[in-house]
């Protein structure tokens, strides 16, 4: 471990919060890039285009949700990506090619939200789910809400399947990674 407790003005007669102060810091510079790693593999800066013409180079590992609704138009759809600062950014790019495209798919559970439209979810960003409670005032055909840090995301996967595509996912990488340090 390169740390100097004298830079971090800690004087070794008291060993004890060296120590501490050790046990804090090891661990806070690798577990993010492991976490990282395990959870998203290595992935370069990549590029999109908005729908308003601005080119984006971004973090793809921070996209935390993809889906497609319907051009106000009424002709086509319209990709929104959830993640990136900014809000939803629109794209005319699908999300199944999107996150294939950015090697991301093995990381995203395919859902659907109450009104049937796909939605995809990066497993990473899930802190939660839920059974549907009636102060949500929620479609009939939404059966779970998952939390990735903001307002609930309602969609018709039941609690189980959910738990057991997130898991099998995980599962599958785990794999991956272990076989493919």
């Amino acid at each position: 471990m390169n740390i100097s407790l004298q830079m971090m003005g800690i004087k070794m007669n008291h060993p004890v919060l060296a120590l501490a102060c050790i046990l804090i810091a090891a661990p806070s510079g690798a577990s993010a890039q492991d976490l990282n790693k395990l959870e998203l593999g290595t992935h370069e800066l990549s590029e999109m285009k908005t729908l308003s013409g601005v080119k984006l180079v971004f973090d793809p590992t921070k996209i935390i949700m993809a889906y497609a609704l319907p051009r106000s138009s009424g002709h086509g759809l319209v990709t929104n990506i959830i993640g990136l600062a900014g809000g939803p950014q629109e794209i005319d790019e699908t999300p199944d090619s999107l996150l294939e495209r950015l090697n991301l798919k093995p990381y995203f559970v395919a859902l659907t939200l109450p009104d049937g439209i796909p939605v995809w979810v990066k497993t990473a960003a899930v802190s939660f789910f839920r059974s549907i409670e009636p102060w949500d005032h929620i479609r009939v055909e939404a059966k779970t809400a998952l939390s990735t840090g903001g307002p609930p995301i309602f969609v018709k996967e039941s609690i189980a399947t959910i738990k057991d595509a997130i898991n099998n996912m995980r599962r599958q990488n785990k794999d991956i990674v272990e076989t493919h340090p």
